[in-house]
């Protein structure tokens, strides 16, 4: 027999046994995504040279390169000591004693370096010095310049400091990242050894005072799995919903293990797991946190997928028929009210409240139905035109919904043309017809035209004309409708309701 660990819980597993068998005997719902394993009991978590000062404005995160061992016999010192001194090119925490040789050498600095100095030259009233922009000085530092590392985090902390500000601890930064015996993988043949510590998800705990950002959350999180574009010491992120709106909610700091998105500037929509502590932030709304199986996320990597156990589940009926989703609702105790055509077979395409937090937190949900026939089934050509169909899922609200809204803006003989609110996106000449444009055939007008943003489809082939009533040149196709007999009664003013298949 084997003894191992499966999600920080102890288990016993036949010799010869496999990942696949330990799933099974388990009972783990497994969802094809990446499980982590550590292949050994001894400590995972290793130190590295990196350090979490913590301060009264805030940590401030540094790597060391040179120096670790003064670091170590003066960390203690270093951790009692406050701000010294602040000016326009650096900040000063000490004085402490320091085992170095002090040299009356000038020497440059960059931004966020990391200096041993001292005043007077005695090395008995050393400083830590945090250079904040290129200059040139003399720091009493060693004639190397005594350069022991840089700020890697906090930075905004660093320019906030003034005298009266203290440094409350220093800790070690352990990064999961370092730890050499472990592997990631969907082998499900991987044989288990003893010792090991596997982890096949993590749980979400969503804020209930961050509904918005929430429901953001759990788009991003599609099937309750979520893939990492960038990974990071400090973080992991998705970008599947960048350039998403998402409101500003909640500011609380950002310790490990805390679930963001970015609300404003470069990055808007990206959602972020914090790796390690660090403060709040003005453009990072806090949404959740992970409450188990935050090894899993330490140690996952680039481009690979995790499955979440999400608390609670998203409630997303737009798309269900009314029966469907008052089924579902009843099992989770919440009551649903019906608007619209209210027919059993009939499609939902509004809820009131929008976002899961509202609605379990009420009790209860509005529906729209609208009659099947007004939902229009499409197929998108992802790998023809994926910056246009960009904007379109943007402008529809495919990235967060299963139902898009498409407004008509005319009808006439076998065109049908749809125009959605301006969207703040160029889109570029992509893969334009050359022949013919069959019928049902998506079309959107390029920049290269007046009329640009517009969505198009027609009803019978065309030779001349693109869907959106362009030439073929400014005409980008990016998929078709499944259901054309649909678009036959529709009028001006209408709106139609479209999901992608």
């Amino acid at each position: 027999m084997i003894d191992i660990e499966l999600d920080n819980k102890p288990l016993v597993v036949d010799d010869g046994s496999t990942l696949a068998d330990v799933i099974k005997s388990a009972g783990v719902p497994y969802r094809g995504t990446a499980i982590a394993i550590i292949k050994g009991t001894e400590e995972s978590r290793k130190a590295t040279a990196e350090y979490l000062i913590s301060t009264t404005k805030g940590d401030i995160g540094v790597e060391l390169s040179a120096y670790q061992d003064v670091w170590q016999n003066t960390q203690s010192w270093i951790a009692s000591s406050g701000v010294r001194w602040t000016g326009r090119e650096a900040v000063a925490f000490g004085p402490f004693k320091a085992d170095i040789t002090p040299s009356h050498r000038d020497h440059e600095y960059t931004r966020w370096d990391v200096v041993l100095g001292t005043g007077g030259y005695d090395a008995s009233h050393a400083y830590l010095i945090l250079s904040k922009q290129l200059h040139t000085a003399v720091h009493g530092a060693p004639a190397d310049g005594g350069i022991i590392g840089r700020v890697v985090s906090g930075k905004g902390v660093v320019d906030s400091l003034g005298t009266g500000d203290l440094i409350k601890g220093i800790t070690p930064v352990e990064r999961w990242e370092t730890v050499v015996d472990k592997i990631v993988t969907t082998d499900l043949s991987t044989k288990i050894k003893t010792g090991m510590r596997i982890f096949t998800y993590a749980v979400v705990e969503l804020s209930p005072d961050a509904p918005y950002g929430a429901e953001h959350f759990l788009a991003a999180a599609k099937d309750n799995t979520l893939t990492f574009s960038t990974i990071a010491y400090a973080f992991a992120s998705t970008e599947s919903l960048q350039g998403e709106e998402c409101i500003f909610e909640q500011k609380e700091p950002r310790k490990a293990g805390i679930i963001t998105v970015r609300s404003t500037g470069a990055g808007l929509g990206r959602v972020y797991i914090s790796k390690l502590d660090k403060t709040s932030s003005p453009s990072h709304s806090v949404v959740g946190m992970v409450t188990r199986g935050m090894e899993l996320i330490q140690l996952t990597e680039k481009d690979q997928t995790i499955a979440l156990n999400i608390h609670p589940e998203r409630i997303m009926l737009l798309g269900k028929t009314l029966k469907s989703a008052e089924e579902e609702l009843r099992e989770r105790g919440i009551t649903m009210h019906r608007e619209g055509e209210v027919g059993d077979g009939d499609i939902v395409v509004e809820q009131t409240p929008e976002t899961t937090m509202e609605i379990v937190g009420a009790g209860n949900v509005t529906v729209r139905g609208v009659s099947e026939k007004n939902l229009i089934r499409i197929e998108l050509y992802d790998d023809l035109a994926p910056n246009t169909i960009s904007f379109f899922r943007h402008a529809l609200g495919l990235l967060k919904s299963p139902v898009g809204v498409l407004p008509v803006f005319t009808a006439y003989e076998d065109t049908r043309l749809f125009r959605v609110p301006e969207v703040k996106k160029e889109i570029m000449p992509e893969n334009t017809p050359e022949e013919t444009v069959p019928a049902g055939e998506i079309g959107v007008t390029s920049q290269a035209a007046k009329y640009a943003q517009m969505i198009g489809v027609k009803l019978a082939d065309d030779s001349r004309y693109g869907p959106s009533g362009e030439k073929f040149a400014y005409t980008n196709i990016i998929g078709r409708v499944i259901d054309l007999e649909k678009l036959l009664d529709i009028g001006d003013g209408d709106i139609v309701y479209v999901t992608e298949v």
